[in-house]
C-alpha cells in the first residue's frame, strides 16, 4: 500500500512532525471517527472492534508499513501505551491484550466501505488544521493509486480535494469503472464541512 500522490499518509505525517505530541483527545477524537464508518461484520462473534482494527492499521502505515504482512507485523509487536490508548481490550485470561491477526486486517480492509473511511480519516484531519486567517483554496484532482487494483486488474482512481495551505486531503471518492470524475466532482465537494470564501480550482472538464 505505498503512499500516492491522492494519499492522506503524507499530510498526516506533516501534521504529526509539526504536532509530535498527539494529546488523548485527539486519538479520542481519531477513535470517534473511525466509529463512523460502518461495519460490515455481524455482531455476532466480533472480537475486535472496527474503530481499534481501523486505527491499529493507521499506526502501523503512519509507522512505515507498507504491506497488509507488515501491518499485521506492527500490531503484533505494537508498544502498551498504543494498545491502551486506542482502545484494545485486555485478555480476560492472560496479562497481555486482545490483537487482531493479519488475516482479520485484511478481510476487515476488503470489505469495509472504502469512501467512508476516507471521510473519517479526512474529517479528524480537517479538525486538527489550524484555523484559516486568510481566503482558503481548494484543489480537487483525480489521480490512480499506483500498486493498487481491484478484480480484473483494473486501477484504483480517486477523485481528491486538497487544500491549498495545509496540502491535507479533506476528502476523497472512488471514481467507479461505471462512472467517471464529472459525476464524482459535486457529491466530493458535498462532504468538505464549511465551503464558504473557499476557491475551488479543477480540471477545464468540471466546468
Amino acid at each position: 500500500m505505498p503512499a500516492d500522490a491522492s494519499s492522506l499518509i503524507p499530510p498526516a505525517l506533516d501534521q504529526l512532525r509539526e504536532n509530535p505530541q498527539v494529546g488523548p483527545e485527539e486519538v479520542l477524537g481519531l477513535l470517534e471517527r473511525l466509529a463512523e464508518v460502518p461495519d460490515p461484520r455481524d455482531p455476532r462473534g466480533v472480537r475486535h472492534r472496527l474503530a481499534v482494527v481501523l486505527a491499529l492499521t493507521a499506526c502501523a502505515v503512519l509507522a512505515g508499513a507498507t504491506s497488509l504482512l507488515s501491518v499485521g507485523e506492527w500490531i503484533a509487536d505494537a508498544p502498551g501505551y498504543v494498545l491502551e490508548q486506542v482502545g484494545a481490550d485486555p485478555d480476560p485470561l492472560l496479562p497481555r491484550r486482545v490483537l487482531p491477526a493479519e488475516t482479520t486486517v485484511r478481510r476487515l480492509l476488503t470489505r469495509i466501505d472504502g469512501d467512508a473511511l476516507d471521510l473519517a480519516i479526512g474529517s479528524w484531519l480537517a479538525d486538527r488544521r489550524p484555523k484559516a486567517t486568510r481566503l482558503r483554496g481548494l484543489a480537487v484532482d483525480g489521480k490512480s493509486l499506483r500498486g493498487a487494483a481491484k478484480a480484473k486488474g483494473r486501477k484504483i482512481h480517486l477523485l481528491a480535494a486538497l487544500e491549498h495551505a495545509t496540502r491535507l486531503v479533506l476528502a476523497q471518492l472512488d471514481v467507479g469503472e461505471k462512472t467517471n470524475e464529472i459525476t464524482c466532482f459535486q457529491p466530493l465537494l458535498d462532504t468538505v464541512a464549511n465551503l464558504a470564501s473557499v476557491v475551488v480550482t479543477s480540471d477545464a472538464m468540471h466546468t
